[in-house]
């Protein structure tokens, strides 16, 4: 990697920590809330690959804990569960790029011609389709009794499920558009 990518990979790692500040509480899903700090470590990922978004990626977390900690015990599992999320992005992107670039039956489909489109279903479908299962059995059932002393009733748990997935579905609509968009002005200026 040359000093020019080094560069832009810290500037990178230093903007999604600083936007850890800036979080919209969410009304349906309680102690949570949508932030902005993804946005560029997927575009490090768009413009570098996966080894260098992850490590974007670690370094918005350690530095979210040192600099925006999230309650007492909070952030022990906020930060390292929304690094969880994200990975399930990254890991729904390449797959969608995978599913355009083979031509199979499934990149025939007239929705996944459009890399946009096709890159945020495949960030939208892991994502939404795994986290809240990790939401419900992790954190809920083990992390918050555990970090925090609070068993819920399962009955206000299993209430949340469904803003669990609304949750997690709404964020990568928000994140991979506007990285892609990102990315392309980046890649096209800096000739990366």
């Amino acid at each position: 990697m040359n000093s020019k990518s080094l560069a832009l990979v810290i500037t990178f790692a230093a903007v999604a920590i600083v936007l850890n500040a800036v979080r919209i509480p969410t009304v349906f899903y309680p102690g949570t809330f949508f932030q902005f700090s993804q946005i560029p470590i997927v575009i490090a990922f768009l413009l570098f690959g996966a080894k260098i978004g992850v490590f974007v990626g670690l370094l918005n977390l350690v530095g979210g804990l040192a600099l925006f900690p999230v309650g007492a015990a909070g952030g022990l599992f906020v930060y390292p569960f929304d690094f969880v999320s994200l990975l399930l992005m990254f890991a729904g992107i390449w797959l969608a790029r995978m599913v355009m670039a083979n031509r199979s039956e499934w990149g025939r489909f007239s929705v996944l011609k459009e890399p946009a489109l096709g890159l945020t279903i495949g960030a939208f479908a892991l994502r939404a389709g795994i986290m809240p299962f990790i939401d419900y059995s992790v954190v809920y059932h083990v992390m918050v009794p555990l970090l925090l002393g609070i068993n819920l009733r399962e009955a206000y748990i299993s209430g949340l499920v469904p803003f669990f997935v609304l949750y997690n579905a709404i964020i990568p609509l928000y994140v991979v558009p506007v990285a892609l968009v990102v990315a392309a002005k980046v890649r096209k200026h800096l000739k990366i």
